[in-house]
């Protein structure tokens, strides 16, 4: 098993949004939508701006209730989906998070998409792996129900207990640095990519973009990389853009 960090993975370029808006895939995570702190005008902007082939959803792109009491904003960002998947512009992978995997149902009678767990593909000579990243959380309670449970909590904290849900989020990060948790799922998801052999893998789920070298998890080898897409309930913005030259960390504002 992999315990340590890795080391930074320099080969990921971080950009900021006057980037070229062209890849060939383009990763998004962790939108939790139905919160007042999600953002689906700037995803939708985003969206609108960039060309792309192939669009990955990471996870937790609805927070907890799924459609109920969405904003107009919401609504046209999920017609935009809807669209993509329908017309065949590009290919769209919606996965599923800890927050949303009970929704897959929904979003496949409303939406027409289907929802998995995790996607494969090839770019530039690599295989590319991408999966929400919950799977390599050990805080998290085993049973989907408690997991749940722990996320309509905290969307209660936001929605009731916080104008701006800034407490909650401080709260959230503080308790992330103080489990290790960017480490532990980075460590997790890199240990899962070589099973699968892998040479990069991309997560969701701890709301930081992160790139991170894994030289030990197969020695004889090419190391394995791990990116985090970042989310967008955070105050910067971050998602990926993914060609054959390469991985852009992408931050949107």
């Amino acid at each position: 098993m992999v315990r340590r960090v890795g080391r930074p993975a320099r080969e990921i370029r971080r950009v900021g949004p006057a980037t070229e808006p062209v890849t060939e895939t383009l990763v998004l995570s962790d939108l939790h939508l139905g919160l007042r702190i999600a953002r689906p005008g700037a995803v939708l902007a985003t969206l609108e701006r960039w060309r792309f082939r192939r669009l990955v959803l990471l996870g937790d792109i609805f927070h907890d209730t799924g459609f109920e009491g969405l904003c107009d904003e919401a609504w046209r960002l999920l017609r935009r989906l809807r669209a993509i998947a329908r017309d065949g512009d590009a290919e769209l992978v919606w996965l599923a998070g800890n927050h949303d995997r009970h929704l897959g149902p929904a979003i496949r009678d409303l939406l027409g998409i289907e929802v998995g767990e995790s996607h494969a593909w090839r770019s530039g000579g690599r295989r590319l792996l991408a999966v929400h990243g919950d799977g390599f959380d050990p805080t998290l309670p085993r049973r989907s129900s408690l997991a749940r449970l722990v996320g309509l909590g905290y969307g209660w904290c936001l929605r009731r207990l916080s104008r701006d849900g800034d407490w909650p989020r401080r709260l959230d990060r503080w308790w992330t640095r103080r489990c290790g948790l960017h480490g532990l799922v980075a460590a997790g998801a890199a240990a899962w990519a070589a099973t699968l052999d892998a040479d990069l893998v991309v997560c969701g789920h701890t709301h930081a973009p992160l790139a991170r070298r894994f030289d030990e998890v197969r020695p004889d080898r090419a190391p394995i990389t791990y990116v985090n897409a970042g989310s967008w309930v955070e105050r910067r913005a971050s998602f990926l853009a993914v060609d054959p030259q390469g991985v852009r960390l992408v931050y949107a504002h």
